[in-house]
């Protein structure tokens, strides 16, 4: 079986991109992607809407599933995670 991609997958959407998913209706902006090794995209997706007054769970849907609804209708302000240093040591007797 030949992997194709799997360095660099080509995403048909971007994070930040408001989509909607033909078999449920479900809208959302992405919040995350991720490739299966079945060379299989899909797409994490926040709902803009509240269900009694609390954020639902994101749901993920299959590449093919999803159209675009509103491109980069949310845009991070500020970079987060990722590496970062290693606290000092506080010459602390634990």
């Amino acid at each position: 079986m030949s992997l194709q991609n799997t360095a660099n997958p080509n995403f048909k959407f971007y994070l930040g991109d408001k989509v909607k998913d033909l078999i449920t209706g479900y809208e959302g902006v992405i919040i995350a992607r991720s490739q299966y090794l079945t060379n299989c995209n899909t797409y994490g997706v926040k709902s803009v809407k509240l269900k009694n007054d609390v954020p639902m769970d994101t749901q993920w849907f299959d590449e093919p599933h999803v159209v675009l609804v509103i491109e980069k209708a949310y845009k991070a302000h500020q970079t987060t995670g990722g590496p970062t240093d290693s606290p000092r040591a506080t010459n602390r007797e634990i």
